[in-house]
């Protein structure tokens, strides 16, 4: 039995009730084992020492340990038939394969391009190769390793050994190639390639071939992708394993732009080399070979590189013609697709651009309507709950023959309704401009504040040569308009022969823009909310100019404005249109989803300048309550920690870190924030741990006994030398051990507990969706047997959303689905037609809550339930965000930060 989510009528129905969620992963079964014969090798133990005094004479060494990452992604990129690569090299255990490497070539190239790239690229004199060379072979040793072997830590979380975060993914991966698992609908003729070497104790397995997909002109390539991870939660004792499906794109045509992913390094893209069973030594299996490249230019000017270690590799490698020229991949991605291959071709190498967002390529043909010359890729990811729920069912009928055994469902929990919001600020006044050219963006704008935000238009005037026009609601609006000129277009690319020459006149160029911007835009005291109409990234790619955003965030908030950019609206409505998005807004000219698009505009804006709401206040909480959250961000190879706070009372103050050359940092209202950060304050240096944990402390407010809540994100701060007790196995439910202390160190201080800090709670927020398990609405049917055979599964299921409790500290937290995700639940990837993968396949993923610290007189499942409801505390959007409140927030800020 299934539920539609669709409906026809005007009514939207009620959502389905269910008494259990599932959660689709796998544990291992208690007291089993699952033994495997393998063999490992440390690393050649007469090399280390001399590269441990290259690397501390390294002049720009960051830190004493070597870096070892750049070792293990070249082992991964050649050492076919290794199964992983450990990362501290001092261990007994290097290496892991299924046998021994017969030929060490690949190895001792890959190590001497690590070694003379990263770890000594200053004394060349060196002769590398030959100290390589000798200290090879390695001494291989077989062992029999027991892949579900955990052990338990104090605080009962699962503690995997090492070796299975290193190896049971990689296991369970290769098992599914040498028996022929099966995907739902998995089509005749289609194989499985195992992936590349993966981190964080995980492995994909990818269906061969992939498929072409073309959708309005633009043409891409894409394969199902099944991820295996180990995982843990806290205070559960099961060792968990997620089985993941995952829709993986490659790139179809020439690409003309690939973004930069940080400021701090160049543009990069990943290539994927297919390699066949037997092709390379130790393989048996077809496998993709992660080859990473540095990109160049844009468009025509665009140039591949293979980054320098693996470029050093290539010309020696006896597989070297698994690696064709990089160029001739970018400029004819069909020809190296592999697809369709004569019995001349079928031995020449394949080579896979991997498509991530904000990729374009060439369109075959430009679009006649629009004169559009690029696009992304045609299909859209996500897979459906229907997938997720079909790929779990049929690996119950495998996995419990490897003794992992399904994790039984949760019975569902009542559900407390956020409280209802109200502005901090009732009737403030908001000032905004608008700098537009099309006449159809102002429009846009007042019908989005007049038809959808709930504003009324009580006036205009003129002053100084501007159309100020007044809007009364919730606040009053005066948005001011103008006309930008030259100020919000592209920058034109240098052509100036050297990188420093460039980079000269790049920073004339922008030193030009900034004088005309203070010229036409001064502080005149009060904060402006700036919404500022600009091209699209691929128009100023195409007219090779630099996008001005970053410029205008930089600059503007010195000049009392916060930025918020939008395109131009000039599309045409069209009554006859299909999409709903396309037709008329109101009987207008402007088109339904430009007028969405202009009122999330109007929204971000006004939260930029204040328009927040007023903090609820916990259940069973009296008097005030102060919530706070600490979040890290990072810039150019420093730290920047941000924290925020607010009060029931309406206050929302941030506060940064103290530096040297603002040894003070007091509070702040947060919309002062974005000034103090493009001035770059409160940054600090990545190894200066005590400055970081001295400010992380200060955030407890340890002093104080006034009730408060501090939320922090795991992911950025539970590192082993910043806050380890955050970690899934250290930490301690009520028994807190402050920042920068180590939690296994002998005779370290006593833990504090809430008759040491009255008035604290602490909520652990874990966002990693990779971590988490999903979760679905399920309810189990009285009669299976009366399943029908349209049925595809032999219980209830749906999507969910609400807070389910995985025990009594941890919870996870599911939003409702998005109104934009209208795909009805039931429209299966794997058993639809391929023009299903042009839509977006949604499935809210969890959050992880834990209630690590709080007052005895406190429930959890109280406050973890706050904690959820705050991620509807917003009013600039109706959208639960991903994050709780006042992380969000500050997550937003890091645009800000150069």
């Amino acid at each position: 039995m299934t539920t539609n989510d669709d409906d026809t009528s005007g009514k939207k129905p009620a959502p389905p009730r269910y008494d259990h969620i599932l959660t689709p992963a796998f544990a291992a079964a208690p007291d089993e084992a699952l033994q495997l014969e393998l063999h490992t090798a440390p690393f050649p133990r007469s090399l280390l020492p001399r590269l441990e005094r290259a690397w501390s004479s390294h002049p720009k060494a960051r830190s004493r340990y070597l870096p070892t990452r750049g070792l293990r992604e070249l082992v991964e990129c050649v050492g076919g038939g290794v199964l992983a690569v450990g990362s501290d090299l001092e261990a007994d255990t290097w290496l892991h394969a299924l046998r021994p490497l017969e030929n060490d070539l690949a190895l001792q190239l890959a190590l001497e391009a690590w070694i003379t790239t990263e770890v000594a690229p200053h004394q060349s004199d060196v002769d590398w190769f030959s100290l390589v060379k000798a200290a090879l072979p390695l001494e291989w040793t077989c062992q029999k390793l027991d892949l579900l072997g955990h052990g338990k830590a104090t605080n009962d979380t699962a503690r995997p050994r090492p070796h299975v975060y290193q190896l049971l993914a990689s296991y369970l991966a290769t098992q599914w190639i040498d028996n022929k698992w099966k995907l739902p609908g998995q089509r005749q003729g289609e194989t499985a390639v195992l992936g590349p070497i993966g981190g964080r104790g995980q492995r994909s397995v990818y269906t061969w071939p992939p498929r072409e997909l073309t959708d309005d002109g633009a043409y891409g390539l894409w394969t199902h992708q099944t991820t295996f991870r180990v995982v843990t939660m806290p205070h559960d004792e099961r060792l968990l394993i997620r089985v993941t499906p995952h829709i993986t794109r490659f790139g179809g045509t020439t690409p003309v732009y690939i973004p930069r992913r940080s400021p701090e390094k160049p543009a990069g893209a990943t290539v994927l080399l297919y390699v066949p069973g037997g092709v390379l030594s130790g393989i048996e299996r077809a496998q993709f070979l992660r080859a990473p490249v540095l990109v160049t230019g844009r468009a025509n000017d665009m140039d591949w590189r293979w980054q320098p270690g693996i470029a050093r590799i290539v010309p020696s490698l006896p597989t070297r013609h698994l690696y064709p020229a990089p160029n001739a991949v970018r400029a004819n991605l069909r020809q190296f697709n592999g697809i369709g291959r004569d019995e001349n071709g079928k031995n020449d190498p394949v080579a896979l651009l991997l498509h991530t967002t904000g990729y374009t390529y060439l369109l075959d043909e430009p679009d006649v309507e629009t004169g559009r010359k690029a696009d992304g890729h045609p299909a859209e990811t996500g897979l459906q709950p229907i997938d997720h729920l079909l790929l779990f069912e049929q690996m119950k009928a495998t996995l419990p023959g490897l003794h992992l055994d399904p994790v039984e469902p949760i019975a569902k929990i009542s559900q407390r309704r956020p409280p209802r919001l109200e502005a901090a600020a009732p009737g403030a006044v908001h000032h905004l401009e608008l700098a537009h050219t099309a006449p159809a963006t102002y429009e846009a704008i007042h019908l989005a504040l007049t038809g959808l935000l709930g504003y009324t238009h009580t006036g205009k005037r003129t002053e100084a040569g501007r159309d100020i026009h007044t809007y009364r609601g919730d606040t009053e609006i005066k948005l001011s308009l103008y006309n930008p000129g030259t100020l919000v277009s592209g920058m034109p690319w240098p052509t100036e022969s050297t990188p420093e020459e460039r980079n000269l006149a790049r920073r004339r160029t922008h030193d030009e823009r900034t004088r005309a911007l203070r010229a036409e835009l001064p502080d005149n005291g009060q904060l402006i909310g700036s919404l500022i109409e600009i091209g699209k990234p691929v128009s100023f790619t195409a007219a090779h100019q630099d996008d001005p955003k970053p410029l205008l965030k930089k600059v503007l908030p010195t000049l009392g404005r916060h930025a918020q950019c939008l395109h131009p609206v000039t599309r045409k409505a069209r009554p006859d249109a299909k999409k709903n998005g396309a037709k008329p807004f109101q009987g207008t000219k402007v088109r339904c989803d430009d007028v969405e698009r202009a009122a999330s505009a109007v929204r971000d804006i006004l939260r930029s300048v204040g328009h927040l709401p007023q903090l609820p206040c916990p259940r069973d909480v009296k008097g005030p309550f102060e919530l706070a959250a600490m979040h890290l961000a990072r810039a150019r190879g420093r730290l920047v920690p941000l924290l925020l706070r607010a009060t029931t009372e309406g206050e929302v103050t941030a506060q940064l870190a103290p530096t040297t050359s603002h040894p003070y940092e007091p509070p702040m209202p947060l919309v002062d924030l974005p000034r103090a950060l493009v001035a770059g304050r409160g940054r600090i240096n990545t190894r200066d741990r005590g400055s970081l944990t001295n400010f992380l402390t200060h955030a407890l407010a340890l002093d104080s006994t006034a009730d408060r809540l501090l939320v922090v994100r795991a992911q950025t701060l539970r590192n082993t030398d910043i806050w380890p007790w955050l970690q899934n196995d250290h930490i301690v439910p009520d028994e807190l051990i402050l920042p920068g202390i180590d939690c296994t160190a002998p005779g370290r201080t006593s833990a504090r507990t809430p008759a040491d800090l009255p008035g604290l709670r602490i909520a652990r927020i874990n966002d990693d969706s990779d971590e988490i398990p999903l979760a679905f609405g399920m309810n189990h049917l009285d009669e299976p047997e009366t399943q029908s055979d349209d049925e595809m599964l032999p219980y209830e299921w749906g999507r969910y959303s609400g807070l389910i409790p995985w025990n009594d500290r941890t919870y996870l937290a599911v939003n409702p689905r998005s109104d934009t995700h209208q795909l009805a639940k039931s429209v299966s990837k794997y058993l639809g037609d391929d023009c299903d993968l042009i839509r977006h396949g949604a499935n809210p993923s969890s959050l992880e809550i834990h209630v690590s610290f709080k007052q005895p007189c406190d429930s959890a499942a109280d406050f973890a339930a706050y904690v959820n409801g705050l991620r509807r505390c917003h009013l600039h959007t109706g959208t639960p965000t991903r994050l709780p409140y006042l992380l969000h927030l500050a997550r937003l800020m890091e645009e800000y930060i150069d």
